[in-house]
């Protein structure tokens, strides 16, 4: 009896393992097809637009220096203050230089009474030398003595001059129309000539936009400019730092000689009109450049793309739903797409969404997605 019933419970746990088995086996034939979300490759004349960062510069901008020394006695103008050109700033103290003019007069006129006696004398040894009366020598020596006195004449007049000078540095007026610094000399400050800094002056209007391009960059930027009568880098807009567009469009006036050496990039320079002086030197922004139009652009959602190694890979799902990986060599980008220059043909379907659960070879269930949910789900 207790025999029987040893067999009857090993012929149930074998049952049992047949079943469980049997269920496995259907589990694995019958695998889960993994649910993706994919795109069409857009295929559209598209503008290619590249954004740099880049900080606002003064087209303008100078240090204000003393060109003479002396005592700073008089100050009109507040730290920060728009100034026109030839507006008096600093007043140095000028009496001494006012002084050393007076002397270089009274110098000049002496020199010239001198002269005045030594030409009369010349023209009276002239005709005694022409009638005989006096040897040449006499003559010879009253003509140097003439020489010498307008020379020293012309010395005086050149001393006179830049006294003049001085005393005119001693006002110190704005180069240009600008905003002066809030770092100011004080009244009673000592300042010495081409050393003390007595404030910097910027223009306002316009300014400048400094950012750099990669070489590789600058070589796009040549090549899509050949046979164009266009400027390889027009429509230069601004969006400053807190998102806003910036409502004037600059153009291109400046660019380096060539490629930097320590960071292997090009410096460029657009000019900005600031009627509202709402651009300050130091500035942010984000400097948008369309460089032309790209006639047939392939274009992929940027959140498709997946860098590894340095090189970029997009999935792509074939007729039959399976997955294949494919390298794509990408261009500039284009809001929330990247511009394809290699690896597809536009009749590509791409993975958008779900990329980190499936692998070549990999069957899926694709779920279409359009432009409009793509930037829909982004914002969301």
């Amino acid at each position: 009896m207790f025999g029987r019933k040893k067999i009857l419970v090993f012929s149930l746990l074998m049952a049992s393992l047949f079943v469980l088995n049997g269920c496995a086996n259907k589990q694995q034939a019958a695998p889960q097809e993994t649910l993706v979300k994919t795109m069409q490759v857009v295929k559209r004349d598209t503008p290619i637009t590249y954004e740099y960062s880049s900080f606002v510069e003064a087209q303008k901008e100078i240090q204000l220096k003393a060109r003479v020394s002396g005592m700073i006695v008089e100050k009109h103008f507040n730290g920060g203050d728009y100034v026109e050109k030839g507006q008096l700033l600093y007043v140095i103290d000028p009496r001494s230089y006012q002084a050393a003019s007076l002397n270089a007069q009274a110098q000049l006129a002496n020199a010239e009474a001198v002269a005045s006696n030594t030409r009369r004398d010349a023209e009276r040894y002239q005709t005694l030398y022409e009638q005989g009366a006096i040897s040449k020598q006499v003559y010879d020596n009253t003509m140097a003595s003439l020489a010498q006195s307008e020379a020293q004449v012309a010395a005086q007049q050149a001393l006179l001059s830049a006294a003049q000078v001085d005393v005119g540095e001693t006002n110190v007026v704005a180069p240009f129309s600008g905003r002066i610094s809030t770092e100011d000399v004080a009244i009673g400050t000592f300042v010495t000539s081409g050393q003390t800094v007595l404030g910097t002056i910027s223009n306002s209007d316009p300014v400048l936009v400094k950012f750099n391009i990669s070489e590789t960059e600058y070589l796009k930027v040549m090549t899509s400019a050949k046979g164009s009568a266009s400027s390889p880098l027009e429509n230069i807009s601004l969006k400053l730092a807190d998102g806003v567009s910036y409502p004037y469009n600059g153009k291109l006036t400046q660019v380096d000689r060539g490629i930097s050496e320590g960071t292997g990039t090009l410096t460029l320079k657009a000019e900005f009109p600031n009627p509202d002086n709402l651009l300050l030197p130091g500035m942010f922004a984000n400097l948008q450049a369309n460089i032309g139009t790209k006639k047939d652009a392939l274009l992929v959602p940027q959140r498709a793309v997946s860098e590894i190694m340095y090189k970029y890979f997009v999935y792509v799902v074939d007729e039959d739903n399976k997955v294949e990986m494919k390298e794509v060599k990408l261009g500039a980008r284009v809001g929330r797409m990247w511009v394809v220059e290699e690896g597809l043909d536009g009749s590509e379907n791409i993975i958008v969404e779900g990329t980190q659960k499936v692998k070549t070879g990999s069957v899926v269930k694709p779920e279409k997605m359009t432009e409009e949910e793509l930037d829909n789900s982004t914002a969301q």
